[in-house]
């Protein structure tokens, strides 16, 4: 590649971790927040707020991530089997999945009004309930690394929604944000919409070691997401942290599909 594309692809990438930063700042300042008291999904100032930002209409609407879950991407199955179908049939390269809630409901509207509607401040719930996973199931990690997410993505939504999820989470476990390490080397489509076997090609040759990658070597690194559908990106990025020298790499999301035991051709979309 020539000395200038190199230069220029650079200044994108550094560009972007600043930008992720700056919004990850001001929302743990509450400065992106509205009034409190409001439920995070509806806006009733009035009902009482039962759940995590949630009114008592509205949290009844969301479904813990629990009872028969695969031992690989941490997403609920409809029977007592130790592994979905899809994990059976593909490598992943991550140790474990871990997800709050099931992506449907509550849950769905929480992780869309906090990536499409201009509400970064629904992080700070998202995180807590992260966070409390966290500590229940002992992941015990050193470093955070955020799905690196795209560049045009950033600019339509005006913040790196993972990065704001991330610095939040690292506030409640203490462990830092690594940017940098892991990067997007190249623009890919949206994971929406596409089916399994779509995904696995999606995000082929998308990821690479990124400056920062040295930060990785004998790290237990988290990778955080707001939803794990196939595991097709979280695979893709926790095989580039352990080209890192990774020791260890799980996943925490807030929320993961629900496996429905259609081949893994056949998944459901991922927001």
């Amino acid at each position: 590649m020539h000395m200038g594309k190199l230069l220029k692809k650079k200044d994108k990438t550094l560009s972007a971790i600043r930008q992720a930063k700056r919004y990850a700042f001001l929302s743990s300042l509450g400065i992106l927040s509205p009034a409190s008291g409001r439920c995070l999904i509806c806006g009733d100032e009035r009902a009482s707020l039962m759940w995590g930002g949630l009114c008592e209409k509205c949290s009844v609407n969301i479904i813990p991530n629990a009872g028969s879950t695969c031992e690989k991407c941490g997403r609920q199955l409809i029977a007592e089997e130790k592994y979905c179908e899809t994990c059976r049939e593909r490598e992943r390269c991550f140790d474990r999945a871990y997800s709050c809630f099931v992506y449907e409901g509550a849950a769905r509207q929480l992780v869309t009004r906090f990536k499409y509607g201009k509400a970064p401040y629904i992080a700070r719930q998202m995180a807590e309930d992260m966070a409390n996973l966290y500590i229940e199931a002992d992941l015990s990690c050193s470093v955070i690394v955020p799905s690196p997410s795209s560049l045009e993505r950033i600019k339509e939504r005006g913040y790196d929604h993972i990065a704001v999820l991330s610095e939040i989470l690292s506030k409640y476990i203490r462990i830092p944000v690594v940017y940098g390490a892991v990067v997007k080397k190249k623009e890919n489509k949206s994971q929406a919409g596409l089916k399994g076997r779509e995904r696995e090609e999606n995000v082929q040759g998308v990821y690479a070691k990124g400056e920062n990658w040295e930060r990785l070597r004998g790290a237990y690194v988290l990778i955080v997401d707001d939803v794990l559908t196939t595991g097709a990106t979280a695979s893709a990025i926790a095989e580039i942290a352990k080209k890192c020298g990774a020791k260890g790499v799980k996943v925490l999301t807030f929320a993961s599909t629900r496996y429905s035991g259609v081949h893994s051709g056949g998944e459901r979309e991922e927001l």
